[in-house]
């Protein structure tokens, strides 16, 4: 973990606690909220970059580091996905605002971690490689060949961090004393996601590659993966959710672009893992800061791109099951999410930051195209008054199963159980 990005863990323990019942609003009503909520309250105009908290103290630095700039990067092109006529201006923006953080005349440039010019040493091969995924994205949707520039010049230096010591693998940091999951899962992702939108087959040997080493030395029999291995061997076994997102979002590409029905088994076989622990119903209060906030939307995107591969609505409704929780507990009523998801009460002058803010923007954007569980209900509703019970069957049990507090849902679909028990005997009489 960055101690400078994170220094203390973000407690998600999911014990449902009291809150303001949130407004009725669809996902993408969410994620628009939630992105103006951060352009108002962190955006820097003038420089086209973002601070990193708020309110902001006396002697912090004045813009985000980058790995709080790949998440509202990440939110962005989720916002321009969906209202290219409103966001679509201000991930331009952005972009230009990160070329600050380019260094162009290092052996192989790359990000620093900070806007601090040429020639800095802080780089992390993790930041770089959210930006490939965001600028990939970024090409995919606006079809703009310099946001494609961007991601392969991008995961040239990504791919400089490899070596055959401990028999390959990509280091954290250029200090170049561990190699870590969350260097390799998303340079795998990233690697595969140049052959989708770029047709690069050379990307594909790399993909294939780096996942191959990072399920080798770093992934735990349970399926979920260790946090790294450091040039002596020593593994550092905590787990964080991202860091198994990524492999899951790994082997459903694989299995998109190769077809290899084994990738996609072991997708399904890791995400589940991963649900147990961390989304899980009869587990879900004991969740813990390995699936902090700014880890959820990751995790998440990782079950929707298995969702989409494999049509399993179980997928689909754990994401829901964590937007739920995170507008009906983590939103300030005043705007943006706190840090902290557990606290039933915030201090006056408590800090929100960017990170935080822009994981839950895009979890809501990932989910812009899909019903969210008051839609779901309604749906269910209007089915039932037409006679329609296994329809509305399926969207009370999807709604009941994406919200832990859903309990209209499971009372109407108890309801259409009846109802169809009902009917079933009466044609058999």
């Amino acid at each position: 973990m960055k101690t400078h990005a994170f220094a203390s863990a973000t407690v998600m323990a999911l014990t449902l606690v009291a809150s303001v019942s949130p407004a009725l609003a669809n996902y993408a009503q969410k994620a628009g909220e939630q992105t103006d909520y951060i352009q108002k309250n962190f955006y820097v105009a003038s420089a086209k970059r973002y601070r990193p908290s708020l309110p902001v103290k006396p002697k912090e630095l004045l813009y985000d580091f980058m790995w709080g700039n790949g998440v509202q990067f990440s939110a962005l092109v989720g916002a321009s996905r969906h209202n290219p006529a409103k966001y679509k201006q201000a991930l331009y923006d952005f972009r230009e605002g990160l070329q600050t953080y380019w260094d162009p005349i290092a052996p192989v440039p790359g990000f620093n971690a900070y806007c601090s010019g040429p020639g800095g040493t802080d780089k992390y091969y993790d930041d770089n490689e959210w930006l490939v995924l965001g600028f990939t994205e970024a090409y995919e949707i606006t079809h703009d060949p310099m946001f494609l520039k961007d991601a392969q010049q991008t995961q040239k230096f990504v791919l400089s961090g490899w070596d055959d010591k401990l028999g390959g693998g990509i280091y954290w940091k250029v200090d170049h004393k561990s190699k870590n999951t969350c260097s390799n899962g998303p340079a795998a992702a990233s690697a595969l996601r140049l052959v989708q939108a770029a047709k690069q087959p050379d990307q594909l040997v790399w993909g294939t590659r780096i996942r191959d080493w990072t399920v080798a030395h770093l992934q735990d029999t349970d399926g979920l993966y260790w946090d790294n291995i450091n040039l002596d061997g020593n593994i550092q076994t905590h787990k964080w959710s991202y860091n198994t997102a990524l492999m899951i979002y790994t082997d459903v590409l694989l299995y998109q672009l190769k077809k290899d029905k084994k990738s996609l088994a072991e997708a399904r076989r890791v995400a589940d893992a991963g649900i147990a622990v961390w989304t899980d119903p009869a587990t879900v209060s004991l969740q813990r800061t390995e699936n902090a906030p700014r880890f959820t939307h990751l995790f998440c995107e990782s079950l929707l791109r298995l969702y989409d591969a494999t049509k399993d609505v179980k997928y689909l409704n754990a994401v829901r099951r964590q937007a739920a929780y995170a507008h009906r507990v983590a939103r300030d009523p005043q705007g943006g999410y706190w840090d902290n998801w557990k606290a039933t009460t915030h201090a006056p002058d408590e800090r929100k930051t960017l990170i935080e803010n822009a994981s839950a923007a895009r979890l809501f954007w990932l989910l812009a195209p899909y019903k969210d569980t008051d839609e779901l209900l309604k749906a269910g509703k209007q089915a039932e008054s037409a006679g329609q019970y296994k329809k509305a069957e399926d969207l009370y049990r999807q709604a009941a199963n994406s919200d832990n507090e859903a309990a209209e849902a499971r009372h109407r679909l108890a309801v259409v159980l009846q109802a169809q028990k009902k009917a079933t005997a009466a044609t058999a009489e």
